[in-house]
């Protein structure tokens, strides 16, 4: 928005225009240097580029879950790198997608929209071939693939739609199903055909071949979701992701650390003439009666209070009750 002068630097410009202290060049180059960002109407911007950066690193955090699951499937090399994350019209998305191609329709319950996870069908029969235990070889001739290859692969995408949901819970937590498949772009209508929708392109390299793979989401599916697309939202979502991380870290050594347990059988208290005349075998009567529960204390600090007894030839003690404020 540009700056509203008051009126008081209104007069002063003029007065200064008028003694001459001020020259008329100098007004008209104010604002030349301005950067000037051209805007296209057709293609109107619903994403900002914060929200785009966003996306992008919720999507890497995808691309590195979803690569560590195909390498342990595919029992080969398997890098996935993000490329780009863009929005355009639909109409524009779907002529993009090759025919036949593999798309995979899933719902975001959580906003009742459909979004698309398209992979090129060679990337679908090179997973396929080597799920079967085969090297990886491609058919002759382009053709779709069949419900069986498809039966295959199901539980592949499956597990993709899980790790997006795992890569979306620090921002917000939305649930993906699986609703349908085709293979002619023509017939999937998941927003109309001037609706901005968000493409997110990555590349899947299995040893020296490369593939890709698209997710694509339609920008109104996302509206609430978007509102949280920040850097410094996520930023605070991640630092107390981590801050409770390091939280269950400490519990978790924790409960792995060794603390002295101490029980006392009851006390007496003895003369120093007494003490120096004890002998083996005298008897010590202490102030507990056969029926008393008595104190458990961890380290220094009472905390229970409990009954003794042997259990497998070995002397131990039943936790009764907690030490409470009363009880101590």
């Amino acid at each position: 928005m540009a700056e509203v002068l008051s009126q008081q630097e209104i007069d002063q410009l003029l007065s200064g225009i008028n003694t001459g202290s001020i020259q008329e060049e100098e007004l008209t180059s104010i604002g030349k240097h301005k950067e000037i960002q051209d805007y296209d109407f057709r293609r109107p911007t619903r994403v900002s580029k914060d929200q785009l950066k966003t996306i992008r690193t919720l999507h890497e955090s995808f691309a590195e879950l979803f690569g560590f699951y195909l390498a342990s499937k595919l029992q080969t090399m398997v890098t996935i790198d993000l490329l780009a994350v863009d929005q355009l019209r639909y109409s524009e998305y779907v002529l993009s997608i090759s025919n036949p191609s593999c798309i995979y329709i899933f719902e975001i319950l959580e906003t009742e929209g459909r979004a698309v996870f398209e992979m090129t069908p060679e990337l679908v029969f090179t997973s396929v071939e080597r799920l079967l235990g085969g090297g990886g070889t491609q058919p002759t001739q382009v053709r779709p693939i069949t419900p069986i290859e498809q039966r295959i692969m199901r539980p592949v995408v499956m597990h993709a739609l899980e790790s997006l949901t795992n890569a979306w819970k620090p921002i917000y937590t939305l649930s993906f199903e699986l609703t349908g498949f085709e293979s002619n772009p023509d017939f999937v209508q998941i927003a109309p055909a001037s609706e901005i929708v968000i493409v997110v392109s990555f590349e899947i390299k299995i040893k020296e071949d490369s593939y890709m793979m698209n997710i694509c989401y339609p920008s109104y599916a996302l509206e609430d979701v978007i509102a949280k697309l920040n850097v410094q939202y996520f930023s605070t979502v991640v630092k107390n992701k981590n801050k409770d991380a390091s939280k269950r870290a400490i519990q978790r050594h924790l409960a792995h650390t060794p603390m002295d347990v101490r029980v006392v059988l009851g006390t007496s208290q003895l003369t120093i003439r007494e003490l120096l005349e004890l002998e083996e075998g005298d008897v010590l009567r202490l102030d507990t009666q056969i029926d008393d529960d008595i104190p458990i204390y961890l380290r220094d600090r009472l905390k229970f209070y409990g009954r003794p007894g042997i259990v497998d030839d070995r002397i131990a003690i039943k936790i009764t009750q907690e030490a409470t404020d009363e009880t101590k």
